[in-house]
């Protein structure tokens, strides 16, 4: 989740917020709708940033409760099941995060 453009750590930190350790893989999810043009915005960023094959895309209007939960809230990042940026997003959010 961004706080003021701060991106907040998903690995382990030491009590100083120095990085110690981070994880070799995560679990990146994009979660985004047909026809929104922020969700192809973000796409073209992770396609850049990761491969397109090293995140997994989630449409969702599939999902009853995904509708319910993001509402109009997309696109929406998550990485080790934890939400971590929403709409609206910038490059270097992404770069901080996917780091």
């Amino acid at each position: 989740m961004s706080y003021g453009g701060a991106v907040l750590p998903s690995y382990p930190t030491r009590a100083g917020g120095a990085v110690t350790e981070k994880p070799a893989t995560r679990h990146v999810v994009l979660y985004e709708r047909s026809g929104c043009h922020l969700c192809d915005e973000v796409r073209v960023l992770l396609d850049a940033m990761l491969g397109h094959e090293a995140y997994e895309r989630v449409d969702v209007d599939a999902d009853d409760a995904l509708v319910v939960r993001y509402g109009f809230r997309v696109p929406v990042v998550s990485v080790d099941g934890v939400d971590r940026l929403e709409a609206p997003m910038s490059a270097s959010e992404l770069r901080s995060l996917l780091g």
